[in-house]
């Protein structure tokens, strides 16, 4: 393994250099790093007001959805209560290259990535374990993990869980189809009736369900401003160059086409039944990219120390960013209450 440092720079945006914004202080860290990890480059963005503070590492969702180049602007709080690590994942984002062998990615592959990352932060701040948070696909392979290696995690944070992708988009199409109906969305109605029921075989019917989830107020976020949002962060980001910005669009399309497969054929209530680490799952009340019912079934039977379910009543699919504030007070109550 090697490592290289990018460290914090000051002045504007660098089109062409990559950079993390300083944060003051003697034990602060603000640094981009470059790690081999499963014999693939990676890239992890790393960020603390206190190097004492207990690691939290964010597992992105996707397959793709890589998050180095915006993350920063909605984590700051939580820089202030813990050393937060932000990992572009196996061909995502930083991390993308067409040189990844196709067969690396996989689920498997992917959890192996997870659990080398957790025993690199570990070692690189003398910590005993991990505060772990999995947000959609990245939930698959944090439950996988707290089940598989919990001898690396206090808790773990499931925001937007996915069980299973495939009863995930059937019970989505027909809630977003309801939807469409009940809000008279003739041109949704449409569109989504051409493209029929998942499971589907081309990218596209994808889109164009991802369209009108967005439209509709169950996607990515329920105003539809985020994804904007995350848009104008990316081009203006320190942590990305120009180039990055194409690298992560690159990155989500090779990403899901290499993994759409495995994925729908995977479910994680036949691989997880009991952990040995608390947990709380974190979902958006108006979330129809991940309904909640498959996933509150696999709540309700899964054995764990401690677990929670808590209900974001103003989100869709990621409240962490949607309710920011709250999700951060919620990461921080149920540490106080559980672990310190």
């Amino acid at each position: 393994m090697y490592v290289d440092l990018y460290f914090n720079r000051n002045g504007e945006n660098h089109l062409f250099t990559r950079t993390t914004l300083k944060i003051e202080g003697v034990n602060a860290v603000a640094e981009l790093r470059r790690i081999i990890i499963g014999g693939v480059e990676q890239w992890m963005l790393i960020r603390g007001d206190n190097r004492n503070n207990p690691l939290l590492l964010l597992v992105h969702g996707g397959p793709g959805a890589a998050q180095i180049g915006f993350n920063r602007h909605y984590q700051q709080e939580l820089e202030k209560q813990f050393i937060v690590v932000n990992w572009d994942q196996r061909g995502a984002g930083l991390s993308y290259s067409k040189k990844i062998p196709a067969e690396t990615m996989n689920i498997a592959q992917f959890l192996e990535d997870l659990q080398e990352v957790s025993i690199f932060l570990k070692k690189e701040f003398q910590k005993e374990k991990i505060y772990l948070i999995g947000h959609s696909w990245g939930s698959i392979i944090g439950m996988l993990a707290v089940n598989n290696y919990p001898e690396h995690y206090f808790h773990y944070f499931g925001v937007s869980q996915v069980v299973s992708m495939s009863k995930a988009e059937a019970l989505s199409y027909d809630l977003l189809l309801v939807r469409a109906v009940e809000q008279n969305h003739e041109q949704a109605i449409k569109k989504l009736k051409q493209i029929g029921r998942p499971p589907w075989d081309h990218l596209k019917s994808d889109r164009v369900h991802q369209k009108y989830l967005e439209i509709l107020g169950g996607g990515i976020s329920h105003d539809g401003k985020l994804v904007r949002d995350f848009a104008m962060k990316l081009i203006k980001s320190k942590e990305y160059t120009l180039f990055d910005v194409v690298r992560h669009m690159n990155g989500q399309l090779f990403s899901m086409k290499k993994m759409i497969k495995e994925l729908r054929e995977f479910d994680l209530s036949n691989e997880v039944k009991k952990v040995k680490v608390p947990v709380t799952l974190m979902m958006g009340k108006y979330d129809l990219t991940v309904p909640h019912q498959p996933t509150k079934e696999f709540f309700d039977q899964l054995q764990a120390p401690r677990k929670e379910w808590v209900c974001f009543e103003q989100s869709a699919h990621s409240p962490n960013y949607e309710e920011q504030d709250r999700f951060t007070q919620e990461i921080i109550r149920t540490i106080n209450n559980h672990h310190l």
